[in-house]
């Protein structure tokens, strides 16, 4: 954390933006996201998704971008073409190691995500989707309802009443060789969303493709870890249908079902694929992601 990437990344960030305390406007910001979010129309094929370019007024997005931390700020994985970090904005301490490097970055850096996780992501972008999704969100809830009820999920969060809110999400960064086999996300989170951050090389292979399945999946895959399901696993012939480019300052989200294969596999050299990726969940804030 020392060296160039705390100090670096702080002075980047304030020579780009020295008064950045003026781009994190509530109100404006909120406003602008609003706008965006009502002129975009969902998408059914090949399962409910929405696209939304331009998602974040320009100079919100830039100061993002400035904020990104380097790749060295991230905890060390196993694997060299994978980074992630957990935000833990004030008040807010989720239960993941990866976090602990969140609480090292530069103060600058820290309040510009914790605007964007807390005041956009959280407060705008979530209970969007929570309304654009609320037909599935319903039968996703029913489905954890009943496994509860028979005794096939027992932890706390899948117990009714729930709270379905935006979780704190994390970034991420992928690099070559990195591949995710279509699949369904955790059963406990109902939406997914991910916001792109590319360098200056856009529409390369770093965005995520959706697929047709041709059954879904069935109940005792989807809950047989409450982790991710790999469709190939389950036999589940998939087809192409929808491939997000990866573009700047652009939200793709959908809904999480038993249909919702999801996939990307990175073969560009010397780029990092940025994304955060967040989802809507019936875990709290101090359950692991």
């Amino acid at each position: 954390m020392e060296g160039r990437s705390g100090r670096e990344n702080e002075k980047m960030l304030l020579e780009r933006f020295p008064d950045y305390m003026k781009v994190l406007d509530r109100e404006r910001q909120q406003d602008f996201v609003r706008r965006r979010l009502a002129a975009v129309q969902r998408r059914n094929d090949p399962f409910p998704h929405v696209w939304v370019e331009d998602v974040l007024s320009p100079d919100l997005y830039a100061l993002l971008d400035a904020a990104w931390p380097y790749p060295e700020q991230f905890p060390a994985e196993e694997r060299a073409n994978r980074r992630d970090m957990v935000p833990s904005p004030a008040g807010i301490n989720p239960a993941d190691k990866r976090a602990d490097t969140y609480d090292a970055l530069p103060k600058p850096v820290r309040e510009v995500w914790d605007f964007f996780v807390l005041d956009i992501n959280r407060a705008v972008v979530g209970p969007w989707l929570l309304a654009s999704f609320r037909q599935e969100i319903d039968a996703r809830l029913a489905l954890i309802d009943k496994l509860w009820s028979d005794g096939v999920v027992t932890k706390d969060y899948y117990q009714p009443p729930f709270r379905p809110q935006m979780n704190v999400g994390r970034l991420m960064m992928r690099g070559l060789g990195f591949r995710l086999r279509p699949h369904a996300d955790a059963l406990a989170y109902l939406t997914t969303a991910l916001y792109y951050f590319p360098d200056d090389r856009q529409d390369t292979d770093l965005g995520t493709t959706l697929f047709r399945a041709d059954r879904a999946l069935d109940e005792g895959a989807v809950s047989s870890t409450g982790r991710t399901v790999y469709f190939h696993e389950e036999g589940v012939q998939l087809t192409p249908a929808f491939s997000a480019p990866f573009r700047r300052n652009a939200l793709l989200a959908f809904v999480n079902s038993g249909r919702s294969a999801h996939g990307m596999e990175i073969t560009t050299p010397g780029v990092w694929r940025r994304a955060y990726q967040s989802h809507i969940s019936i875990k709290g804030d101090h359950h692991h992601l």
